[in-house]
């Protein structure tokens, strides 16, 4: 990293020992650790200081650091779901990549959502009484909270903002029945406030995600709705049923092609995975991304990724990969992703593969575009999914299969390629071929072609592999929805370094829970333990990660 907090052991260890002063037992002294500097209470502070937090954070990105992103997202979550890959060294190759679990890592996505979600519209709730902002305030905190029980199961979260010595943790079933208690409470809410007063965009002047318009907080709190029902299809298919359907049959819907995504748009913020990339040097495409939008000839590769040649040396010139003899490949103007989990080399010879991007115009490089919450395209696919098990999504499996298609191909201006792209029947997942490292080779996986078809099961994959496709580059949602379906399929790691937690050829379940919760509030942890279900190691899966078929 350019100004990386994570080089080595020694940093690591000074990174623990800085969370756990910071922000020690996040749980057991909350109000202390929370307590407003300038003498402030609550009530004397603008609604938009609290909004702020909670939208920014959602990506974790609310200091504009960059590096609580890569703690928190891009050394897990943006690894295990295939999308990106690390082509630094990370303490001497002892750390997440290859499953060696780095507690100074992996301590920060709890106390970050603590902290910068809960906290934050706790104050809220406690300053409004308009039904407008406690919906929002409340679809904010499902938002931002369901990517963190994700990562590890239970985790506090009814009683995290009381305060106290020990914080109880609450099962990943009751958070997610409560997250779909306050999602349809906020629709409810909002679905009033829209039909007496349509949009009021005055009220909303603190909104980055959604235009200022509270029909599009309405879409895309019944879209997030529709997400957190299809996680739970497996585990609790009847609940899975109700709650999906709700969301589709409500009058103002989910997000469609009508709707622009879901971004944090603020001119002052940063993309943090572009500093990443770009500027530490630290993340590039995975070897998966590169073997299926190959194998796919997808269109919306060259608008995703820079191919080889972004990188320039100190006299401006263009850097190829070479290979282990030191001889140029020629890969200039290629795309070549890295595997995950096998050990870097100390020297820089993965630098120059291709990162991840969005073009803005010919600024390739730019770090200014917005960050993504939600992708309209995903609505699509979640719906399809639903017609696929019988539910009424308003429409067939294979019509939303296609319009969501059509909505991500639009999306990077491609939809020209959209017969010739959905009609295909015959490209697949092509095989990785490592330019530096022959040994790194191997035999392409996800063995499905974009043509709707085939039986349940192959036409699940088709679903998942396009909405995996289409949400990039938010690897936590990806991994998500690939542990619970095992879509598309992936290469797995290399060495794995997990001491047997997860097994050869398998892929990791969770995080553990956090190193400081261990050390400042064990009796709380030790009631995660127990509503987890298993060890608490990363092999142990959630509760809607349900170890059986799709169907």
């Amino acid at each position: 990293m350019k100004t990386s907090i994570i080089i080595n052991i020694k940093r690591v260890s000074l990174l623990m020992v800085s969370v756990a002063l910071g922000l020690s037992s996040c749980t057991g002294n909350f109000e202390e650790l929370n307590s407003n500097p300038t003498g402030l209470g609550v009530a004397d502070l603008p609604l938009s200081t609290y909004f702020n937090e909670p939208q920014l954070s959602i990506y974790y990105n609310q200091s504009n650091g960059n590096w609580e992103y890569q703690l928190i997202q891009n050394l897990n979550a943006d690894l295990y779901s295939g999308y990106l890959a690390v082509p630094t060294a990370f303490a001497s190759n002892n750390n997440n990549s290859l499953y060696y679990m780095v507690d100074g890592w992996n301590s920060y996505t709890l106390n970050y959502g603590l902290l910068h979600v809960m906290k934050p519209v706790s104050n809220i709730l406690k300053s409004t009484e308009e039904p407008d902002y406690i919906a929002i305030a409340k679809i904010l905190r499902v938002a931002g909270m369901s990517k963190v029980t994700d990562v590890y199961g239970p985790i506090p979260y009814s009683k995290s903002m009381q305060g106290g010595l020990s914080v109880e943790y609450d099962s990943q079933e009751d958070i997610y029945k409560s997250f779909f208690a306050d999602l349809e409470e906020s629709i409810n809410a909002l679905t009033a406030f829209v039909d007496a007063n349509g949009d009021q965009s005055t009220r909303l002047t603190f909104d980055k995600m959604c235009g200022r318009s509270h029909t599009t907080w309405l879409r895309y709190a019944n879209t997030l709705r529709l997400r957190l029902a299809m996680r739970v299809v497996k585990v609790a298919p009847a609940l899975a049923k109700v709650q999906a359907e709700a969301a589709v049959a409500n009058k103002y819907g989910v997000l469609t092609a009508a709707d622009a995504n879901i971004e944090v748009k603020d001119a002052n913020t940063r993309n943090p995975l572009m500093i990443i990339a770009r500027d530490y040097n630290d993340c590039c495409v995975g070897a998966s991304f590169e073997s299926i939008m190959k194998g796919y000839n997808d269109p919306r590769l060259a608008k995703m990724v820079l191919p080889v040649g972004w990188k320039l040396d100190s006299n401006k010139q263009q850097i190829d990969i070479t290979d282990k003899n030191g001889n140029a490949t020629n890969s200039i103007g290629e795309v070549h992703g890295i595997r995950n989990g096998f050990s870097v080399p100390s020297s820089a010879v993965y630098k120059m593969y291709s990162i991840p991007m969005v073009e803005i115009g010919t600024t390739v490089l730019s770090d200014k575009y917005p960050l993504p919450i939600m992708k309209v395209a995903e609505a699509y696919f979640l719906r399809a999914e639903g017609a696929l098990r019988g539910w009424a999504m308003g429409g067939d499996a294979e019509s939303l299969y296609n319009d969501g298609i059509r909505v991500s191909l639009a999306e990077y201006g491609v939809e020209a390629s959209y017969n010739d792209y959905v009609n295909d029947n015959t490209r697949m997942a092509q095989d990785y071929v490592d330019p530096y490292n022959s040994d790194l080779n191997i035999a392409a996986m996800n063995n499905v072609t974009v043509k709707f078809g085939g039986d349940n099961e192959t036409k699940l994959q088709k679903i998942i592999t396009q909405k995996w496709i289409a949400m990039f580059p938010e690897g936590q949602e990806a991994w998500s929805e690939f542990r619970r379906t095992g879509y598309p399929k992936l290469f797995p790691i290399v060495e794995n370094r997990s001491a047997g937690l997860v097994a050869e050829g398998d892929f990791i379940k969770r995080l553990p829970f956090c190193l400081d919760e261990r050390n400042n509030n064990p009796a709380g942890v030790a009631s995660g333990v127990t509503l987890l279900g298993g060890a608490d190691n990363i092999g142990t899966r959630l509760w809607w990660d349900v170890q059986k078929g799709n169907f």
